[in-house]
């Protein structure tokens, strides 16, 4: 038997479903996490935590005393793996304050703890103990804030003569890294795997953003315009790096990418936010920080196709705000730390949707892996 025609049947239907289904798709495609968030652990707020990494394995270095921990509440250098406990470093004997700043593909590990006369750099493995990195000839205390999978590590010495950028090569040997013209002071704050430093230098202006290409001088990064100081945290391989510019008051930083060139690319901020500052960048040239928004600190992505997004809204509904990420692999993976929201504080997948300004954390801190969602 022959169907009637349906009234109102041909292409005004037709255009009503391939809306209604293209609609659908979009609405999935915005829906469907692009990140897995695995709990690594929780800090708590009473000693300030740090939380640096991840490693291709998924590894996190840090610093912190453990939520669970039963004992004189001291600071503890610790790495993070999913599925498993924090664990302390060892081979550290009674340093005081260690402090886990960078840890490589390999699992080799850089930070800092006092002696007891001064501080000093050390680098560790949890297989391999741990070993003292020493100040230059003359200087007393030494910090490592960088490693690469050569072994190569970068932070700075420090003595009567002030703080001077380092870098201890695979033997551990430190060498100082030359610092431009007027400096007062330097820092080196990561290494790429080709050997390229990020930092920042004091001179009599404030601080200024620094690298150091392999084997090369030091080369000065354009600051933002309108700003006057900055730092850089992190390169990648190909000699991009990533840190913030600062008003003259210190009051807002604006987070910025360098070309290795030196020039800068401003990231902005989130809606309702005008402070941001980035912390990590991978060899793609993804960027990761924190910034203001109207819903108060939030972790952030960016890259140059799709600019900066609000991690929150990049992971399954949960009850945490991400407020910070400090660092992206290569693998496309992120650490960051967050808290429970408070009952009238968005959370999770709408946390960038606005609501009363948040800043502070409830609870204990929690570090994520934000592992990427293949398609």
């Amino acid at each position: 038997m022959r169907r009637p025609a349906v009234r109102g049947s041909g292409p005004w239907v037709r255009t009503v479903f391939v809306f209604l289904a293209l609609t659908a798709g979009a609405i999935t495609a915005a829906a469907a996490p692009s990140y897995t968030l695995v709990d690594l652990g929780a800090l708590t707020q009473a000693q300030v935590p740090v939380v640096r990494g991840p490693n291709l394995q998924g590894h996190v270095g840090g610093t912190g005393r453990r939520e669970d921990a039963r004992d004189s509440g001291a600071r503890r250098g610790l790495v993070f793996e999913a599925g498993a406990i924090p664990q302390d470093i060892e081979g550290l004997g009674d340093r005081e304050d260690p402090t886990v700043f960078a840890i490589n593909d390999h699992g080799v590990f850089v930070g800092s703890a006092n002696n007891g006369t001064a501080v000093r750099a050390f680098m560790g493995s949890r297989s391999g103990g741990v070993k003292e990195l020493p100040p230059l000839a003359g200087d007393n205390a030494s910090v490592a804030f960088g490693i690469n999978n050569l072994g190569e590590a970068v932070g700075f010495s420090s003595g009567a003569s002030g703080e001077r950028a380092v870098l201890w090569d695979a033997t551990g040997k430190p060498i100082a890294l030359p610092a431009p013209a007027g400096a007062l002071a330097s820092r080196a704050n990561d290494i790429s795997g080709t050997g390229d430093v990020a930092g920042v230098v004091t001179a009599a202006a404030g601080r200024l953003p620094v690298a150091w290409p392999r084997g090369q001088p030091a080369r000065s990064l354009q600051l933002i315009p309108g700003d006057v100081a900055g730092e850089a945290f992190a390169v990648n391989a190909r000699g991009e790096a990533a840190g913030y510019t600062a008003n003259s008051a210190g009051t807002l930083r604006h987070a910025a990418v360098w070309a290795a060139s030196g020039e800068v690319t401003p990231l902005g901020a989130l809606p309702g936010g005008d402070s941001s500052e980035a912390l990590g960048i991978n060899d793609a040239g993804a960027v990761v920080g924190t910034t203001g928004s109207a819903a108060g600190h939030r972790a952030f992505v960016w890259t140059r196709s799709g600019g900066m997004r609000d991690l929150n809204s990049l992971v399954a509904l949960t009850r945490m705000v991400l407020t910070k990420a400090t660092g992206i692999n290569n693998a496309g993976a992120i650490v960051a730390v967050g808290h429970e929201a408070s009952p009238h504080e968005p959370a999770g997948a709408h946390a960038h949707a606005g609501g009363p300004a948040h800043t502070h954390a409830h609870g204990p801190v929690r570090v994520f892996l934000l592992r990427p969602v293949r398609p």
